[in-house]
């Protein structure tokens, strides 16, 4: 087995203006993330580096040699279910980022007594339904028109869980 020219890393403060970089990309995609392009880059920055601080929300990094090419952050750190939003470059899909992102939100929220993950995504998402429910996760409710757009209209949502055994 060969390993992956990609690397996974625990996110810190450095990595703020890569990780929204790497938002921008995928928000300009228009399609796979609830966040829209154009957004105000230094401040979702300065929001990153300060919640990440102050331990709001904990995360990995993927990287290919020096370029953050993924993207896993836990948030609601407090509950006993926190939900988790992950992106990963359009050029990088497809090689076990993914999954490699999710092992690692699974194995801090064990450590750290979760009973479950969630994670909202789009229904017409399929490859990443099809990666989540890989990694253990089921649908729990359609959430419809949860999401608002810029353009007034609003699209549904699914809510998927990982429930967390002593597998």
């Amino acid at each position: 087995m060969t390993r992956p020219a990609w690397t996974l890393r625990p996110k810190g403060e450095r990595d703020a203006e890569a990780v929204v970089e790497l938002l921008a990309e995928v928000a300009r995609e228009g399609r796979w993330i609830a966040t829209e392009w154009p957004f105000d880059v230094a401040e979702r920055v300065d929001e990153l580096r300060a919640a990440l601080l102050a331990r709001r929300c904990v995360g990995w990094v993927a990287l290919d040699g020096r370029e953050l090419v993924g993207d896993l952050s836990v948030f609601d750190l407090v509950q006993d279910e926190p939900e988790l939003g992950m992106i990963v470059a359009a050029s990088h899909r497809g090689r076990g980022i993914g999954r490699a992102l999710l092992d690692s939100a699974v194995g801090w929220a064990r450590v750290n007594g979760k009973t479950a993950l969630r994670l909202r995504v789009f229904p017409d998402n399929e490859r990443a339904r099809g990666l989540y429910r890989a990694a253990g996760f089921v649908d729990v409710v359609v959430q419809p028109q949860a999401i608002a757009r810029r353009d007034g209209s609003a699209l549904d949502a699914i809510v998927m869980r990982r429930a967390l055994t002593a597998d």
